[in-house]
């Protein structure tokens, strides 16, 4: 558990708002010495705080779509378990992993082609795990909202921008510098580009130009950071919400409704047996159960909702097969 100084907060604001920010203006905007920046970035670094600096890809603009898989277990030994985890972890298109409670055991996120590259990844998953699965169910994601974790320095008049992806789906060709770019990046969003540029064997004037490029097309939506919600005294829930009627009104009023919510940081709209998820981070259950309430009364036109309490998060990239460099 850690309780932040000031300082650590102002710093984390940033780097959330914009994580490839240059110290001197990461040390401008809160106040501090260069030096002491450095010092602070380190260190929320080296006590978990910080789990990676997040590039935040487009996957639709790359032409995979988002499958979910949720899963819940009978008769699955510690060791099976662990097994299964390590066949999730080396697939490289399964970009997130995340153990739960509440109605389901485990959820996991596919990027996929097509409908039969992803009956390929969970048809390899099931032949070896499937005699541990009880129940199971999937969805697509047709939209995402992402928004600052504004529940991290609880301040007001901070904007509530929102990045969203998978609303216009259109497959953007690049070529094999760009791909090893993203990759690289995608985990580590102050990676240098002098660092990039010596990977890649080209300028760094080339690396920065591609990157803008990247940007204006907004296949890199922005830049952010994953943190340990545990180490932060937070609890994370997903809420799968089924409704009776969700138009396109009611989804925008949900949007502008997440938008003003700080422990909101994720809405998904998705095809399946329920049409909306989630996703909160709140310091405890009877939080949690308050912005449901809250919800409620807002939005009569949800039915019922599955609550999941995500108490382990062993994977979350932005970008199939990231960090491999390919020749």
């Amino acid at each position: 558990m850690k309780e932040l100084q000031v300082k650590d907060k102002a710093v984390l604001k940033e780097l959330d708002l914009n994580s490839e920010i240059p110290l001197t203006q990461l040390a401008k905007k809160t106040k501090i010495s260069k030096d002491q920046a450095k010092y602070r970035i380190d260190n929320l670094i080296k006590t978990w705080v910080i789990k990676k600096f997040v590039t935040q890809i487009d996957p639709t603009k790359l032409g995979y779509s988002v499958y979910k898989l949720f899963f819940k277990f009978e008769n699955l030994t510690e060791t099976k378990e662990k097994e299964l985890i390590e066949w999730l972890m080396k697939n490289e298109f399964v970009y997130w992993i995340a153990q739960c409670r509440g109605r389901w055991d485990m959820n996991i996120a596919i990027f996929a082609e097509n409908v039969q590259h992803f009956n390929n990844i969970f048809s390899a998953f099931f032949n070896k795990f499937g005699k541990f699965i009880s129940e199971q169910d999937f969805n697509i994601t047709l939209k995402v909202g992402a928004m600052n974790k504004k529940w991290l320095y609880e301040e007001k008049g901070i904007s509530r921008e929102v990045k969203v992806w998978g609303e216009n789906p259109e497959k953007i060709i690049l070529d094999n510098i760009d791909i090893k770019i993203l990759r690289i990046i995608a985990n580590n969003s102050r990676e240098s580009y002098v660092n990039i540029a010596s990977k890649l064997k080209t300028t760094t004037r080339k690396v920065i130009y591609r990157i803008k490029e990247l940007e204006k097309k907004k296949i890199i939506l922005g830049y952010s950071i994953s943190v340990d919600y545990e180490i932060l005294k937070k609890q994370f829930f997903k809420s799968a919400m089924y409704f009776n009627n969700l138009n396109d009104k009611t989804k925008k009023r949900i949007e502008e409704y997440c938008k003003n919510r700080p422990s909101i940081n994720y809405f998904i709209f998705c095809l399946g047996r329920w049409p909306l998820e989630i996703e909160f981070i709140v310091k405890d259950n009877k939080e949690f159960f308050d912005e449901m309430e809250s919800f409620k009364k807002n939005f009569p036109e949800m039915k019922s909702y599955d609550l999941m309490m995500f108490s382990k998060e062993y994977k979350f990239d932005w970008m199939p097969m990231c960090y491999k460099v390919e020749k």
